[in-house]
């Protein structure tokens, strides 16, 4: 879910450009200087430009882009996500360990033998690419073309694995260490009360931008003090939200909006076309 001290800096923004009492020690002078640019709750018709951050609570606020980069900065998230390690998950076991899995002795007898040890050695948080949310539109008219959320669009948590590991062996582990499940999709519905509008000359689409958590681990065979190295794996995670009382991810929603008046329409945040 969003962190507390994430609200915290949003209310405490929030709070000080409407000369309320001083906001809390943790919250950086810069966050407290802003502008009137936070709204506590969503007019529900964004302008570009803006963006919904929202959470498990559901708490909702309306911030500017310089707001939510600063937000970021603050909390230490990067702004895109990072190139995934492909090195990483290119691991192949070395002759030795193969050797060693092919040998039959005392050790591989034993009940330990194929036990499954695994460790996480990098965690990253990000803000992934737009997520779509809605049919592309094409601007047109003097009020321009309202974009609104539409149904069945998703988002899901992923594992990727090194040759020959087992993936339901890693993503069951992964639940049942981190508590989190590696199956969860997220699908858009059209309860969600959120809208834009793309003047003529311009074509747009609503995004989500969620929170993601990347951790990279590996997976070892054995008993303690003789185990061997089986494989590597990359494990994406979204954080739970809620937002007019329906699930989606933990983020931010906005429009990605650009000067064409054709499709197909690029992300704004990330590389592919939107469907």
């Amino acid at each position: 879910m969003v962190s507390t001290r994430f609200v915290t800096l949003l209310t405490a923004a929030a709070a000080a450009v409407s000369a309320a009492p001083v906001a809390p020690a943790d919250v950086p002078a810069e966050v407290t200087a802003l502008p009137s640019n936070i709204t506590e709750e969503a007019d529900r018709s964004l302008r570009n430009g803006e963006l919904v951050v929202f959470g498990a609570s559901g708490r909702t606020h309306v911030v500017t882009e310089d707001t939510w980069n600063l937000l970021l900065k603050t909390m230490n998230i990067l702004p895109e996500p990072p190139a995934i390690d492909e090195e990483w998950l290119n691991f192949k076991p070395t002759e030795v360990d193969e050797v060693s899995h092919n040998t039959t002795t005392e050790l591989n007898k034993r009940d330990c033998s194929g036990d499954i040890q695994m460790i996480i050695d990098n965690n990253q948080r990000f803000v992934d690419w737009d997520v779509q949310m809605s049919p592309v539109v094409i601007g047109a008219g003097s009020k321009g073309i309202d974009i609104t959320i539409a149904k069945y669009w998703s988002v899901s948590n992923s594992i990727a694995v090194s040759a020959g590991l087992d993936f339901g062996l890693v993503k069951d582990r992964l639940k049942s260490t981190l508590g989190i499940n590696y199956s969860k999709t997220w699908t858009t519905q059209q309860g969600y009360l959120i809208r834009g509008t793309v003047d003529d000359g311009y074509t747009g689409v609503v995004v989500s931008r969620p929170w993601t958590n990347r951790r990279y681990g590996r997976t070892y065979q054995g008993c303690p003090g003789n185990l061997r190295q089986t494989g590597t794996f990359m494990a994406d995670s979204h954080e739970e939200g809620s937002y007019e009382g329906v699930s989606w991810v933990g983020g931010a929603i906005t429009a990605c909006l650009k000067a064409q008046r054709s499709i197909p329409l690029t992300r704004c945040q990330g590389s592919g076309e939107f469907r």
